[in-house]
């Protein structure tokens, strides 16, 4: 599924996590997104494509407050331990057995009331495939929710420099490459944004960990010194201090 092994990085993303609200940000908006969704429902069958070690999900199921009655899960992710973690971590959010798959299932039939996709599709393959195989996994009245940064995020923009030092584009997928395709395609949607802050103590070590995180196995292929001074401008005495936001999707069929 991912251009980029998040198993190599678990500890620069967790770094991420915690000094970052934007996992606050993006429930708020599925909550808002979800409101009354529920309603009238004996059973919901959710799919959620790229979950990691379950935290954000966690966090999700715990505002939506959904009955364990009626949610059957099924959780996509290739990195073989986080899907353990994560089925423990959501088993009492679910009375059905947790279905966890390394890629996404075949759709013979849309099988899905809801399917999330909360900053992953950055790094599909095929951005448009995997867009169609989600859109096409949706029952009737079934709906896609997705999070990702467009250019105008600091971060993607980091990105951008970085790659443009190793001399290469962005490998990855943005908000605007998702939004392009789901127009050309017809697709009907709706577009928000969340805001949220990046605040860390400022130390060389620090923002490793955030280049880490942003560029993975990349990082040794781009001038470190140019890519740390990236930083510079978000300095607020002596924290990195990063304003910023997130676009989310809304795709129902």
């Amino acid at each position: 599924m991912a251009a980029k092994d998040f198993g190599l990085i678990e500890s620069d993303y967790s770094f991420f996590m915690a000094h970052a609200t934007e996992a606050e940000s993006d429930v708020a908006e599925y909550a808002r997104q979800l409101a009354g969704f529920a309603d009238g429902r004996d059973l919901i069958r959710l799919l959620d494509f790229g979950y990691g070690t379950g935290d954000f999900t966690q966090m999700l199921l715990s505002t939506l407050n959904w009955s364990p009655e009626f949610l059957n899960l099924t959780l996509v992710e290739p990195v073989g331990h986080q899907q353990e973690e994560a089925a423990l971590k959501l088993a009492r959010y679910s009375q059905f057995p947790i279905e966890t798959l390394a890629t996404l299932p075949s759709v013979q039939v849309p099988q899905f009331d809801l399917v999330f996709s909360n900053h992953v599709l950055y790094y599909v393959d095929d951005l448009g495939s995997t867009l169609q195989q989600l859109i096409s996994s949706l029952k009737p009245d079934g709906k896609l929710l997705l999070a990702i940064a467009g250019w105008d995020n600091p971060l993607i923009q980091i990105w951008k420099t970085g790659f443009e030092l190793s001399g290469r584009p962005v490998p990855y997928h943005v908000s605007e490459d998702v939004e392009a395709i789901i127009t050309a395609q017809g697709t009907r949607f709706w577009k928000s944004k969340s805001f949220y802050r990046l605040c860390f103590p400022d130390s060389v070590d620090n923002r490793l960990k955030i280049l880490r995180f942003l560029f993975g196995e990349h990082l040794r292929e781009i001038p470190l010194q140019r890519l740390l001074e990236e930083f510079d401008c978000f300095v607020y005495d002596d924290h990195i201090q990063i304003e910023t936001d997130s676009n989310h999707f809304a795709i129902e069929v």
